[in-house]
């Protein structure tokens, strides 16, 4: 009697540390990233009774009562709802964010971070979030504390500095063009010919034109035109001329000449299904503009001809001409100047030797001519307006210019075994000896998880569960207390047959 008392005072404070676990749970359903656990219970050790058995001698057992063994953290995924900033992050899969704070580093699954007055991506206990931070456009090597300059300033990402453009992209749809500038001396370069920078609107006459948009080196948006005119057709090859100005006020090389504003000419030629067969472009560099050996084959930058402009107050800049056609070897189709090509123009009804058209490309489709597409690599100015995360860790800042820049990346962390972590409050976990070795991975890679911006992940409590737990707890201690309570009338009778 006096064991079975004991038995139920292990029952009783068994059960009441699971009633603990279950409260504990129930208590976090709304914490962040919160993992439950669960009251795993054991026997204590038995003792061994005398037993008069003829088969068994010595084997009779006789319990002990119960404790709990472990309580086992589970940390299985929970669900996810809707942050209110970017920085509001959930792992869907394996990992865990490092935060570190006085040179301690600890881990958690609760990603309602936020940004300091000073740019440190903090935990709601100032912890500070590890991760890869982006310089010059690299990222680094090493996880440290995410502190990001958010000044306008010359080292600050509040702020992103113009590009010049480099490159212009652009397709149109040249069918209709008529040749309004007719020179039978000179039908492939008429218009460059008559180019005019004294006059304030050149060239005299064009059949159409398109504006393209450049970025000088200071980021400010300036304006360029490239002016076509149809030349001449021969056996259903097409071939039209073009010329690529600027306003001759704003050309700082040939500023007061008549070459003032005049950067490039040269000629598209389209086969009798009106494809882009054949491209030409050379760049001029003279002050008159009649004189076609002052036009020089242009360089080739990825297969398409550059020409060089200087802008007033501005830097030089060589900007190519994609039109859809990437050539092979000289932008004058073999002909070192204007002249040369003018004078033998025979190769310019044929296809370009080793040229490559892109899927979307300048054609001679249509009645009207029209532009498709157009875009060039620059870009002004623009100032930080907002944050987005992508699933690979990216933090990446948007600007109002429409471009955006990486400016760090998160990592994650994993161990050969999470359930050897120990809990230290505040939604954080710290290593031990039973988690083993910890690796430092990027999301989405070599097994761990994604993240989503804009979410946090729930607790993973189940509620059915932990209700139907506590159910069973409270009539497992409810047994208990009636075990001693029995076993303390049976005293009590034992007590009585000595009276």
């Amino acid at each position: 009697m006096m064991s079975s008392l004991y038995i139920g005072a292990t029952g009783l404070k068994a059960h009441g540390e699971g009633m603990s676990v279950v409260t504990n749970n129930l208590a976090n359903v709304n914490t962040v990233g919160f993992k439950q656990t669960m009251a795993m219970y054991q026997d204590l050790v038995s003792q061994v009774v005398p037993s008069r058995s003829n088969f068994v001698t010595n084997l009779s057992q006789s319990g002990a009562g119960a404790r709990i063994g472990e309580t086992r953290k589970i940390f299985t995924q929970g669900g996810f709802e809707n942050g209110s900033e970017a920085t509001d992050m959930a792992i869907s899969g394996i990992g865990f964010y490092g935060v570190t704070h006085n040179g301690v580093t600890q881990y958690t699954r609760a990603g309602n971070f936020r940004f300091t007055k000073d740019g440190e991506l903090v935990d709601p206990g100032g912890w500070n979030v590890l991760g890869r931070v982006f310089r010059n456009g690299v990222e680094g090597k090493a996880a440290e504390p995410i502190n990001l300059d958010f000044s306008t300033g010359p080292n600050g990402v509040g702020r992103m500095a113009g590009k010049a453009t480099t490159s212009v992209t652009l397709a149109s749809q040249l069918g209709g063009l008529e040749n309004i500038y007719d020179d039978a001396a000179n039908p492939y370069f008429s218009m460059a010919a008559a180019w005019d920078g004294t006059n304030s609107k050149p060239p005299a006459a064009y059949s159409y034109r398109e504006p393209i948009d450049i970025y000088d080196s200071e980021g400010n948006t300036r304006q360029a035109y490239i002016y076509y005119d149809k030349a001449t057709e021969k056996n259903g090859v097409k071939v039209m001329e073009y010329v690529v100005g600027i306003d001759p006020s704003e050309d700082a090389a040939k500023a007061g000449t008549k070459g003032a504003g005049l950067l490039m000419a040269g000629t598209l030629s389209f086969s009798s299904t009106n494809q882009l067969i054949n491209m030409t472009g050379f760049n001029f560099s003279g002050s008159d503009p009649t004189n076609l050996s002052a036009y020089t084959a242009a360089s080739l930058v990825n297969g398409s001809p550059a020409f060089n402009v200087n802008y007033t107050a501005t830097k030089a800049q060589t900007v190519s001409l994609d039109m859809g056609l990437a050539l092979s070897g000289n932008s004058g189709g073999g002909f070192v100047t204007a002249a040369a090509a003018a004078a033998a123009p025979d190769t310019l009804f044929e296809a370009a030797p080793g040229a490559v058209r892109s899927d979307r490309a300048t054609t001679a489709y249509g009645s009207r001519p029209a532009l498709q597409y157009s875009t060039n690599d620059g870009y002004p100015e623009g100032y930080l307006r907002g944050l987005e995360l992508g699933t690979d860790g990216l933090l990446v800042g948007q600007y109002n210019n429409g471009e955006s820049m990486d400016l760090a990346r998160i990592t994650l962390y994993r161990f050969t075994s999470q359930d050897g972590l120990h809990r230290e409050g505040d939604n954080r976990f710290s290593a031990t000896k039973d988690s083993g070795e910890i690796t430092e991975g990027i999301p989405g890679e070599e097994n761990f998880g994604t993240l989503a911006g804009w979410s946090l992940e729930q607790s993973n409590v189940d509620y059915a569960r932990e209700f139907t737990s506590m159910i069973i707890t409270q009539r497992g201690f409810q047994m208990n207390s009636k075990v001693i309570t029995t076993s303390d009338q049976m005293l009590q009778k034992a007590l009585e047959l000595k009276r």
